[in-house]
């Protein structure tokens, strides 16, 4: 009777652990986006589609986290983050950044659609100059140091 109990407890739980990632991440819509942009307090926007896509044309003020969830941190614990994903993003990885950035206090945000539908609704693109941080917008701790390709982070000049 006893071990029936646990089983079924244990049933339970896996059941409504599976009924809840089902529901997968929180979803933002691009005309969504667009509106709390504008907003006084906005979310911050990390770009995680890799260096080379970034470069080709990333939402304005989006920053350039790389493609690796272990990499990048956001300082402020607890502000709102979207991430910026393919039109079709790896499930895992979808998990993955969404769960450590959940573990550091973060609220987070998933743009349904990508950048396809960012640019469908009227969104703006903007071209980076570089892959680096801008100064004066880090939000970023680095742990090992480096970010993908080995280059720095951040330069300041």
């Amino acid at each position: 009777m006893k071990y029936t109990f646990v089983a079924g407890c244990v049933l339970l739980m896996l059941a409504l652990s599976a009924t809840l990632w089902s529901q997968g991440p929180l979803r933002i819509g691009a005309d969504q986006l667009r509106a709390w942009q504008d907003a006084p307090d906005p979310p911050l926007l990390l770009d995680v589609r890799g260096r080379q896509a970034y470069l080709s044309g990333s939402l304005p003020g989006a920053l350039n986290a790389g493609s690796d969830p272990l990499g990048y941190l956001p300082d402020h614990s607890g502000e709102p983050v979207v991430l910026l994903m393919p039109a079709e993003p790896n499930p895992l990885l979808v998990e993955s950044w969404t769960t450590r950035l959940t573990d550091a206090g973060h609220q987070v945000w998933l743009l349904s659609g990508g950048m396809a539908a960012w640019i469908d609704a009227g969104g703006q693109v903007e071209i980076p100059e570089t892959a680096y941080t801008r100064p004066g917008r880090v939000p970023f701790l680095i742990p090992k140091g480096l970010c993908e390709g080995g280059e720095p982070a951040q330069v300041f000049e």
